[in-house]
């Protein structure tokens, strides 16, 4: 269906930075649970084989706002020197979709109590543009007599990550290429991509009771535009159930949960309420993450991983 107009594209192009810097890549609220989603370093950074599936559908009020679908998949080496990671993405936003793949690498250093990861991340996003689901009001716009529009741009990501078994932080940043997603202009200029950078951050805490509390924060970071953070707190029962809650200053809050239905499988489920202009408009978010872990049939650990 139909359901933008020519006014809503001129936004989508120029009202970057919003856009290009703080939807340009996609959101994800279960962050806490696949880091590698934000740091290449992460890869490999869990016990074994990890494959994560992440459907994510925002804003449902909202014709044609973001909607998101990935496969993610890390190992460590055979002797947990390095890592390797694979990110493959779906991403649509109203006449927009990209899809992309990238390969990530890291390189584990012991220090202390944990190791530091040196990660690289390189791919390609395929960025499609889809005219005709454009309204325009002149039929005669240049744009009405196209009816789509491709490019295929490379991409390139870096960062560092030191985790132990109970806590860690990390740094990021992407789109090291600045590439053009587009070569249409409507005298905003072409999109690009933009660098973002992302710190993170969290820390486990075990009760005499056996609960574990677990905060963390990430921040992003980018050009022209004031920093966005996501301040979170889980809590861990039984062993099984995660619950939690995430404050983001200026927009709303998220609610979340995950549960290890087995040694193997975990599911997650987080919903965005957004309590700024945008968030009232546009609705409720929904993200679901199914977790496939084929290191949990290991023999538990003296001293348990968290992270």
């Amino acid at each position: 269906m139909k359901v933008f107009t020519r006014y809503s594209i001129i936004l989508l192009f120029g009202f970057l930075p919003f856009v290009s810097r703080a939807q340009q890549d996609p959101q994800f609220s279960l962050y806490m649970f696949d880091k590698m989603a934000i740091d290449p370093a992460a890869a490999g950074s869990k016990d074994a084989l990890e494959v994560n599936l992440i459907s994510r559908d925002q804003w449902l009020d909202i014709p044609g706002a973001p909607k998101t679908n990935a496969i993610m998949i890390s190992d460590p080496s055979p002797e947990k020197h390095t890592g390797w990671g694979i990110e493959v993405m779906n991403d649509n936003i109203g006449p927009t979709t990209s899809n992309s793949i990238q390969g990530n690498y890291a390189y584990n250093i012991p220090i202390g109590p944990g190791k530091l990861a040196m990660g690289l991340g390189i791919g390609i996003y395929d960025y499609a543009f889809n005219w005709s689901q454009i309204d325009y009001k002149d039929k005669n716009d240049a744009f009405a007599m196209a009816n789509s529009g491709s490019s295929i741009t490379p991409t390139a990501e870096a960062g560092l990550y030191y985790h132990t078994s109970t806590w860690y932080v990390g740094a990021s940043v992407n789109h090291l290429i600045e590439s053009r997603l587009t070569n249409v202009d409507v005298g905003y200029g072409s999109a690009t991509f933009s660098p973002h950078e992302y710190l993170l951050a969290g820390k486990a805490f075990q009760s005499a009771s056996g609960i574990v509390w677990n905060p963390s924060i990430i921040i992003q970071l980018a050009q022209n535009a004031p920093p966005a953070e996501s301040i979170n707190l889980n809590v861990l029962l039984a062993q099984k159930i995660w619950l939690g809650v995430s404050y983001k200053p200026g927009y709303g809050g998220v609610f979340l949960a995950s549960y290890k239905a087995s040694k193997t499988i975990r599911i997650g489920y987080a919903y965005d309420l957004g309590l700024n202009a945008v968030g009232v408009i546009g609705g409720g978010t929904h993200e679901l993450s199914l977790t496939l872990d084929f290191g949990s049939n290991k023999a538990t650990q003296i001293s348990p991983r968290f992270f």
